[in-house]
């Protein structure tokens, strides 16, 4: 199944970037695994989900924003995703996946495209399986 989360409304004028907030929240599950993909949600987008959505768990973390230092820390914390995936570019002039991202993700195992290469997730049998381009 594939759910749209978010945006439900336009961003409203407290939006730090409108852009940003915009962007789709897909939250897909199949097979029993559930897969969060935040788009480039600023932290009060990110708190909106977890106002809406209190109950939200995912076994994959899609990161917000290529690992921006603007994370909500309850959402990330509450997700309690095994795996999370960063999606950005090697020597990215942001200094993405910031620090302070990383930190919040302590618990699962952070890919990151810059490091990994190419990232593939699926399915053998009923276990979680990952392919990257560059292994560890």
């Amino acid at each position: 199944t594939w759910q749209v989360l978010a945006p439900t409304e336009a961003p409203g004028p407290a939006s730090e970037s409108p852009a940003n907030d915009a962007s789709v929240v897909l939250l897909v599950e199949t097979r029993g695994i559930r897969l969060l993909l935040l788009g480039d949600q600023e932290t009060g987008s990110q708190q909106e989900l977890v106002r809406s959505w209190p109950d939200l768990r995912a076994d994959v973390l899609k990161v917000a924003h290529h690992g921006s230092a603007k994370q909500d820390e309850a959402l990330i914390a509450g997700l309690g995703a095994r795996l999370a995936l960063v999606s950005v570019g090697e020597g990215n002039d942001y200094g993405h996946p910031r620090a302070e991202a990383l930190a919040m993700l302590q618990g699962a195992r952070v890919l990151r495209t810059d490091e990994s290469g190419r990232t593939l997730i699926g399915l053998a049998g009923d276990a979680l399986a990952v392919w990257t381009e560059h292994p560890p």
